[in-house]
């Protein structure tokens, strides 16, 4: 294995295993503030979604070799723009109607959820780039 790549996804393979876990448990945050205070409220769950799919996208593959690490960061630099795209169209749209005099603020997504859009479009683009080579 090339020693130049070999720092870019350091992750071991279980850190998967850490990932959905982390994953599970946004998800059951999420759920639990749907069920108990009737809100629907991405923020609380967006932060162990975003590590749990920054873990798995990190993660080595049982195969890693120059040709995945390309695809890894073809996949990310790809997903950027289209998520930051995604990101302000939420914003734009939520906003739309202009300033929220209940809440006086702007709506806004938070950093995690912009990850979060960001590594399920790179893992989702990693994953179609590397069944179809």
């Amino acid at each position: 294995m090339n020693k130049s790549i070999t720092p870019t996804f350091m992750y071991p393979g279980w850190f998967r295993i850490l990932g959905i876990i982390l994953i599970l448990a946004g998800i059951l945050v999420f759920v639990r503030r749907v069920v108990t205070y009737d809100i629907v409220d991405f923020a609380g769950g967006s932060f162990p979604v975003a590590m749990g799919l920054m873990m798995i996208f990190f993660a080595r593959e049982k195969d890693f070799d120059e040709r995945i690490a390309f695809l890894k960061l073809k996949a990310l630099a790809a997903a950027i723009p289209i998520a930051a795209f995604i990101t302000m169209g939420i914003n734009y749209l939520e906003n739309f109607e202009g300033y929220s005099i209940e809440t006086e603020s702007w709506f806004s997504i938070s950093a995690f959820e912009c990850l979060t859009i960001t590594l399920l479009i790179a893992i989702g683009w990693f994953q179609y780039l590397k069944f179809k080579e």
